[in-house]
């Protein structure tokens, strides 16, 4: 006779998941942005903005450096967070904290060192700000009652 587990996620794991995916896909466009078409889709000035940052002359003159930041930084941790919900994996609450903790830390570079207000790195705080807040919730709910 075998045990059935539930594989369903709980309210808070399904949010996380959602945020690791938004976020994890956003960071995969805005990669698709800066390595396709940067200049078509008016990209071009965010280069100007960035010459005031260490080693721009290596790092920021073209989009491909940002791109791979984006993509290292943001894009790949969101999608392994993704993947260790759906996997009910043990570390996935902290991994979705974290994730949450990185992408507020990634915008308020940009929005207090490299480009300054701008509405789409505001948005992204917000997202940033309810990424963490569900994983928080997730992670103290997960620490009172393993099973969440």
């Amino acid at each position: 006779m075998s045990i059935k587990t539930d594989d369903r996620l709980s309210g808070l794991a399904r949010w996380a998941l959602f945020w690791t995916l938004f976020i994890g896909i956003g960071a995969l466009a805005g990669v698709g942005m800066m390595w396709i078409a940067p200049a078509q889709l008016g990209m071009t000035p965010l280069l100007d903005q960035m010459q005031k940052l260490p080693l721009a002359g290596i790092f920021f003159t073209g989009f491909a450096w940002p791109g791979v930041f984006l993509l290292v930084i943001i894009g790949v941790p969101n999608l392994i967070g993704a993947m260790l919900i759906r996997s009910h994996h043990h570390i996935a609450p902290a991994w979705a904290t974290a994730c949450g903790v990185i992408l507020i830390g990634w915008i308020c570079f940009q929005l207090f060192i490299a480009f300054g207000p701008n509405p789409v790195s505001e948005i992204y705080l917000l997202f940033g700000i309810a990424q963490l807040v569900f994983a928080i919730l997730w992670l103290r709910r997960c620490r009172t009652n393993p099973r969440s």
